[in-house]
């Protein structure tokens, strides 16, 4: 049976979707955040200096502009990063903190997705995903 790009496409867009909605759940329920929150946390938490340009946020988070900013108010206000000048977001303490407490939450629920495959799946399936974000990037303006 041949198996065609658009169903093979599909299939990673389902396994998105699940593991975007099980990662929201298990994030929002033990430690209030949603994983795109979780991901803006760890991004700018990776980042030197714990700062990214808001233009730098888009493309990770796979939103545009409007919803990067619309993601940014409510962390503001509890204090987990905050905008600086020069269209700057910076990470906080208390957001660095958060998301640490997240990670491990976040480690163990994706561990558990990834249980049934051994060391040499997963390092055809990471090559896949790679081969996957090169040949479909583009800007989200």
């Amino acid at each position: 049976m041949k198996t065609h790009a658009l169903d093979d496409c599909l299939q990673v867009s389902l396994a998105h979707a699940s593991l975007t909605l099980k990662l929201d759940d298990v994030l929002g329920l033990f430690h209030g955040l949603s994983l795109g929150e979780f991901i803006l946390l760890r991004l700018l938490s990776q980042a030197e200096g714990g700062r990214l340009p808001l233009a730098g946020l888009v493309r990770p988070l796979g939103v545009r502009m409007s919803a990067v900013l619309r993601q940014l108010a409510p962390l503001e206000k509890t204090g987990y990063l905050q905008r600086e000048p020069g269209r700057m977001v910076a990470v906080r303490p208390a957001g660095r903190a958060r998301m640490t407490e997240a990670a491990v939450t976040a480690e163990a629920v994706c561990a558990e997705a990834l249980a049934g495959m051994d060391a040499g799946a997963r390092a055809s399936f990471g090559t896949v995903l790679s081969q996957l974000c090169r040949s479909t990037a583009l800007e989200l303006t």
